[in-house]
């Protein structure tokens, strides 16, 4: 900028010497070594305007300008005022640098374009009258209008774009103009009679200075208090910490007319400070600063004091400044300026104290700015975790049924994926529940990375995931890609010291063919994928052949629901009898439902029914209230019975189950030695902890336990061995061929030693013949029921066979099946 305008300048006066020719400046010496004079003086009268962080100086020189015009030439004014003012802005004004250079290039901008506007308007003037008056006025504005906009460019080019905003600004000092030109001329015409009135020229422009210096700084006074409302008003408003950050550091550098600004505010866990800094360009930097790093000149700041750093230029680092505390809601912070503006030599304790109230003001909005954008943190932290799985960070549930909703908007074709791990379970049972949570995440990162964009994953709960395939419409492209996943599945995966492999059963839904909403995709990709489950074949894509939930069943668990609540189910009673000696000991209650409409409906439909509806509890215990009810009758008949009732799996999980028991045996006045609860191995292995837990109340109360279907299920011998039971009642699948299959009496035989090395009573249920009661009666078997018995008899029929069959004396054992001994135990 600098060499272009001198530049100029040279051109400019070049061509003005080409026309008017070369002046004697050496004759001229002692006029322009007065007038050099009289401007180097002027540049100790300055009046700073300020605008925003830029400063316009206006001083007195017009009084010099008016009479270099008045009575030189353009070259000698310029030579006059380049040299004159030059030495002010050095010596009284301390500038140096390029600062120096631009405004002495300025000098010279001013001092050509005022005499050569002036020589263009009247020439070389003889007197000074009415048109000198009124060129004086043009040269004069032109010329300081022009200085306003070349700094204002400078300014916003240099330091702060925003200045040009601010250009009508500059223009405030333009009284000042108008009134030392009018004292100039008035003394030029003065000077024309006595040239003693240079004196009071003098007189008047200390005077005149004055007055304006007195009405600049009472301007400025009203302009700071105007400026400390406006930074109020600015911090008002809701707004982030980064925003609030930024309007306090603008803030406090321009009114305290700095260079640069600072805050330093304690992070947050243990992260050491945080420093922002905005310097002169409006750049706005944020780095991390150590908390045990060195101390800092503002060091004081932080423990609550305030720290004036005078300027010094025979410290190493001439850097003034001011640090003041800032109060905020986890410590104290610290807000800084530095480098104080040209026209303000140093900081003072106005200054500070000025400082501190702005800090004031800046700490209460920089708390409630972190105060807000905590909130909204916890806010979007607690709608991420709404949405999102905790362990593994995928979409939950809920947001990939708004996802799955999305993709299939206007029957738009997708794919739904369902995956569940087989065997995930046994796990966590043997390695424990981190190393099953490791597991998930893995798994979870390495479906992600593998669909590669193709499509989003979520973890359902559990062991369960799915994966949503925009734009998969066949049954081939969605195959393709649930292949490729299980397939990645199935490679060792890592965790610690392990390497575990995943085995998965997907199950696929089609949009919009199996389905328009995520509800139903979700579903039907469940139906295929318990249907890949029990055929083991990987992935299935839904077949509606597949799914159970067909109007007819959803009408019998509805019509189910309706008999529970009315009790209309019936309780049947299947006897119980020693082999040894005939007696009856008991009886295993069990439900039946005969449909209104549909008739007999088998227990192997309406018990699973139950399970997957919630039904089962309330059939359960409708089924023991009955039972107990009516083995308190026969108690009272003279019949010294036992009864059974089957619990379901979920029943184990019910910690008021042993309560509820306690109370009917209460209410029915039944020994608790008299009730025997028969539960199956898979139910305790669904959840080992509660279900043994529930199995300790149950045996404290003394009612007997037994474990039902016997053989069929896959818990351990020492499992089995710990378990507070009584009674093992071995499954009918093994008793039903034991007199023809030579294994399935190997089996019998067995499970009945068993029975009798942990010193438990074991039942045969299934027995339809006299040869398997035989084989039984040889084995020791200590009860048995079945067909060859009684089948199961409505209440008041079993209470009449009761009469007729208290001892058996019918049944007995052919000679050949005859053993040596009884083999009880």
């Amino acid at each position: 900028m600098s060499l272009v305008l001198t530049a100029a300048t040279a051109v400019t006066q070049g061509v003005h010497l080409l026309r008017a020719g070369t002046p004697d400046l050496v004759g001229q010496l002692p006029g322009v070594a007065a007038l050099a004079a009289i401007f180097f003086v002027s540049e100790g009268f300055v009046i700073h305007l300020r605008v925003r962080r830029g400063g316009h100086a206006m001083n007195v020189g017009e009084f010099p300008v008016v009479l270099g015009i008045l009575w030189t030439d353009p070259v000698t004014l310029l030579v006059a005022r380049v040299v004159g003012g030059g030495l002010g802005l050095a010596v009284l004004r301390k500038q140096r640098g390029i600062k120096l250079g631009f405004n002495v290039v300025l000098l010279g901008v001013q001092a050509t374009v005022t005499a050569l506007i002036f020589a263009a308007l009247v020439g070389r003037p003889t007197a000074v009258g009415p048109n000198e008056w009124l060129a004086t006025y043009v040269a004069v504005f032109a010329s300081d209008a022009l200085a306003a906009v070349l700094i204002t460019v400078v300014i916003a080019l240099h330091d702060d774009p925003g200045e040009l905003r601010r250009l009508s600004q500059a223009f405030h000092g333009l009284p000042l103009v108008a009134i030392t030109a009018t004292v100039a001329l008035i003394g030029a015409m003065a000077v024309q009679y006595d040239a003693w009135a240079l004196l009071l020229l003098g007189v008047a422009a200390v005077v005149t200075y004055g007055g304006y210096r007195a009405y600049v700084k009472q301007s400025q006074g009203h302009t700071q208090v105007e400026d400390l409302y406006a930074f109020t008003r600015a911090l008002d408003g809701s707004r982030d910490t980064a925003e609030v950050a930024r309007i306090v550091l603008t803030q406090v550098r321009d009114q305290l007319r700095a260079g640069s600004a600072d805050l330093i505010v304690p992070g947050t866990d243990g992260r050491g400070l945080l420093h922002t800094r905005l310097t002169g360009a409006d750049d706005l930097t944020s780095d991390w600063l150590p908390a045990d790093a060195p101390a800092r000149w503002w060091t004081p700041a932080a423990a609550g004091r305030p720290v004036l750093l005078g300027f010094d230029e025979d410290r190493a680092d001439p850097v003034d400044g001011i640090a003041v505390p800032l109060p905020m809601g986890d410590g104290t912070g610290v807000l800084t300026v530095t480098d104080s503006l040209p026209d303000r030599p140093t900081f003072t304790d106005d200054h500070a104290k000025l400082f501190q109230a702005l800090a004031n003001h800046a700490s209460v909005a920089l708390s409630n700015a972190t105060l807000v954008d905590r909130l909204r943190q916890e806010v979007t932290e607690k709608e991420h975790l709404a949405q999102h799985d905790p362990l593994t960070g995928l979409p939950n549930r809920t947001r990939f049924n708004e996802l799955v909703q999305e993709a299939v908007a206007g029957d738009q074709p997708a794919a739904v994926v369902l995956m569940d791990l087989d065997r995930f379970k046994e796990v966590n049972d043997a390695l424990g529940h981190d190393i099953g949570d490791a597991m998930l995440r893995e798994i979870g990162t390495r479906l992600k990375s593998q669909l590669d964009g193709r499509g989003v994953v979520a973890r359902l709960g559990g062991d369960e995931f799915a994966v949503l395939l925009p734009g998969a419409g066949t049954e081939d492209a969605a195959a393709a890609v649930t292949a490729e996943l299980t397939g990645a599945l199935e490679q060792p995966i890592p965790v610690g010291s392990l390497r575990l492999t995943a085995r998965t059963s997907a199950g696929i839904a089609l949009a919009p063919v199996h389905g328009t909403d995520a509800r139903t995709l979700l579903q039907r990709a469940d139906v295929a994928m318990y249907s890949a489950k029990d055929t083991r074949s990987g992935e299935r894509v839904y077949h509606p052949e597949q799914d159970r939930n067909t109007p007819r069943r959803l009408a019998l668990i509805g019509d189910l629901g309706q008999a529970v609540e009315r009790r209309d189910l019936q309780v049947v009673f299947q006897p119980k009898v020693d082999p040894a000696t005939g007696h009856v000991t008991g009886a295993e209650a069990l439900a039946r439902w005969q449909h209104p409409e549909q008739g007999f409906i088998p227990p192997d439909q309406f018990i699973p029914l139950a399970e997957h509806s919630g039904l089962i509890r309330p059939l359960t215990l409708h089924v023991l209230d009955v039972a107990l009810r009516r083995c308190a009758s026969w108690r009272t008949a003279g019949h010294d019975l036992d009864v059974a009732v089957n619990l379901s799996p979920n029943s184990l999980l019910d910690a008021d189950l042993p309560d509820v028991v306690a109370r009917l045996l209460h209410e029915t006045g039944v020994p608790p030695g008299s009730l025997t609860l028969e539960i199956t191995e898979s139910s305790i292995m669904a959840d080992p902890t509660r279900s043994i837990r529930t199995l300790d109340r149950l045996h404290t109360l003394g009612v007997k336990l037994a474990i039902d279907d016997f053989g069929t299920g896959y818990s351990s011998l020492g499992r089995l061995r710990d378990l507070p039971i009584d009674e093992v009642k071995i499954d009918k699948s093994f008793v039903q061929r034991m007199a023809v299959d030579r294994r399935d009496r190997a089996v019998v035989s067995s499970a009945v030693q068993l029975g009798h090395a942990l010193d438990l009573e074991v039942v045969a249920e299934g027995v339809e013949d006299i040869e398997t009661y035989a084989h039984l009666t040889r084995e020791g078997c200590n009860l048995v029921q079945g067909y060859y018995v009684s089948r199961p008899l409505a209440a008041d029929a079993f209470a009449t066979w009761l009469r007729d069959h208290e001892v058996i004396p019918a049944i007995r054992v052919p000679e050949h099946f005859r053993a040596s001994g009884s083999g009880t135990r």
